[in-house]
């Protein structure tokens, strides 16, 4: 009875100790995607940026969520003329997981984006605007750390001539473990 109580308790204390190691704070997610964004609309524009549009930082906040910034500057110069444009984005991802990867739930699924953010421009004369939008994704491993990434988002440009959009993204992230 003592061998087994005593086995019983170096098992129990070998599963903590294993759990105690792999857990820990989630991985912070790096990427890039490369993008078109078809303007809806009377005044719209097609935008093609291949092989990046923009880069990105996810930084879990809960099992299923995360905080992410996202960036992209576009700077064309010709003929002695510069015109610049940015966007900025915060989006919070609500991971909702997938059954074949329990667990994995910012590497792996379905997700949803609400993001806001501001857009705006520079050629002599600047404006910029704010963005409201939301996006539906899911996310593909490749390998331990590297996922593939598929968004399709719609966002809403306020402020001089309000503008709709829809993007297609495509992306890789990389995990940081």
């Amino acid at each position: 009875m003592r061998k087994t109580l005593a086995s019983f308790a170096l098992v129990a204390l070998g599963a903590t100790s294993a759990a105690a190691q792999t857990s820990g704070p989630d991985p912070l997610e790096l990427g890039v995607d490369a993008g078109i964004t078809i303007g809806l609309g009377d005044d719209a524009r097609t935008s093609i940026d291949l092989p990046v549009s923009s880069a990105r930082i996810g930084f879990p906040i809960g099992t299923r969520t995360s905080l992410e910034p996202k960036f992209r500057i576009n700077i064309l110069t010709g003929d002695g003329d510069t015109f610049t444009s940015y966007r900025a984005e915060l989006g919070l991802l609500y991971h909702l997981g997938s059954g074949r990867y329990p667990g994995a739930y910012h590497r792996a699924g379905m997700y949803l984006r609400p993001f806001l953010g501001v857009t705006g421009y520079a050629n002599g004369n600047s404006d910029s605007n704010g963005l409201l939008g939301i996006g539906f994704g899911f996310k593909h491993p490749i390998v331990s750390r590297l996922s593939s990434r598929f968004e399709a988002n719609l966002g809403h440009h306020f402020g001089d001539g309000d503008t709709t959009e829809l993007g297609l993204l495509a992306g890789l992230s990389f995990f940081t473990r």
